[in-house]
């Protein structure tokens, strides 16, 4: 199912319509000095980290679990570019990470994020001006912000539109980043960033999936303020809590 669905998410194919979506975005969350870019190695060796730089970025750092040869040649070829490799989900290696950057870049990778909320924070908490996200969107549903584990959903909601027999599609107890998706409605992801201090200033929509209740979007957020009531401030209290119940 991942191959399938890979080759509906915009890999860098000539002038593939998705493709040009995405540097559209992301040229629209410009002008920057510095971007980070989450996941953006696999199947596409770092294209739209690259893109940052000709977009007019004089520093770019990609963060992802894996590297390949490609890459390695991109990085001798641009200095201005870094790599960090890691778990952009685990928070010891992202609090590792002292840098802060002007804009953050996400396409497609929050789609299988187990801590989906926490793997968000701790991404903005890198980012200083804006964040773009372009990937596939789950349709509004009954109730806003909605979030869907798609696991066991595997008719109506497939975004593919069509089943097919090498995988046991969205099946619960085949939760690896193969067969699995979050299905995100627009208002759960404002609303997210909203609890960020990260207000919705630019977004897009494009021609959907094949499963109408799929499309792509592509969002900006720019930071706006601090949120001192965020559930990360939380800390441990010590000694006895004086209960009040």
């Amino acid at each position: 199912m991942l191959k399938q669905i890979a080759d509906a998410l915009g890999l860098p194919k000539g002038n593939d319509r998705v493709v040009q979506f995405k540097v559209e975005i992301l040229d629209k969350a410009m002008p920057a000095e510095s971007a980070v870019v989450f996941g953006d190695m696999w199947k596409v060796d770092g294209f739209y980290t690259k893109k940052t730089l000709e977009l007019g970025c004089k520093r770019a750092v990609l963060i992802d679990s894996l590297e390949t040869e490609k890459w390695l040649k991109t990085r001798l070829q641009f200095p201005q570019i870094d790599f960090l490799k890691g778990d952009f989900s685990n928070s010891l290696f992202m609090k590792s990470i002292q840098e802060k950057f002007d804009i953050g870049v996400v396409f497609d990778v929050l789609l299988h994020q187990p801590p989906l909320l926490n793997t968000l924070h701790l991404m903005l908490e890198k980012i200083e001006q804006r964040f773009c996200i372009v990937q596939p969107m789950l349709r509004e549903q009954k109730y806003p912000n909605s979030l869907v584990y798609l696991p066991g959903n595997t008719d109506e909601l497939y975004p593919l539109g069509a089943k097919h027999g090498d995988y046991k599609m969205f099946e619960v107890s085949q939760v690896n980043q193969s067969h699995w998706i979050w299905g995100m409605t627009p208002t759960f992801l404002h609303a997210v960033f909203l609890g960020e201090g990260f207000d919705l200033v630019h977004q897009e929509e494009l021609s959907p999936l094949p499963n109408k209740h799929w499309f792509w979007g592509g969002y900006i957020y720019e930071k706006k303020r601090d949120n001192p009531s965020h559930w990360s401030t939380s800390k441990v209290t010590p000694g006895l809590y004086k209960a009040d119940w």
